[in-house]
């Protein structure tokens, strides 16, 4: 496995810079979309859903500890398009990694 560079990834993330969040992924990626509890395949759709979504949420995401396999423990916070608070949460994000691309992104509970 290639090095992915998690503190960029979640850094470019929380900044909202889409092109460079987009350029970490695999072309193709397997994204979560968990409100619909459904999934995103493919770099140029998982593109097309965060600029969507990113027209009425805006996420904070800081990475907090870096577990084996790997996953990330992470501090998500979600705002709407008025900075009203819809959640503020820890999560686990499991990530696959292949070529030093994400290859697969999962969200489950942390441990404890």
């Amino acid at each position: 496995m290639t090095a992915f560079d998690v503190d960029g990834f979640y850094a470019a993330w929380t900044a909202g810079d889409l092109p460079a969040v987009v350029a970490q992924l695999h072309p193709d990626v397997d994204w979560p979309e968990p409100w619909s509890g459904g999934r995103v395949l493919g770099r140029s759709a998982v593109a097309e859903h965060l600029a969507r979504q990113a027209r009425d949420v805006r996420f904070s995401v800081v990475p907090e500890q870096v577990h084996p396999g790997p996953a990330v423990t992470v501090h998500q916070v979600v705002r709407d398009a008025d900075g009203d608070l819809l959640s503020d949460t820890r999560v686990l994000h499991g990530l696959t990694v292949q070529d030093g691309l994400l290859r697969r992104l999962d969200v489950g509970e942390p441990p404890p």
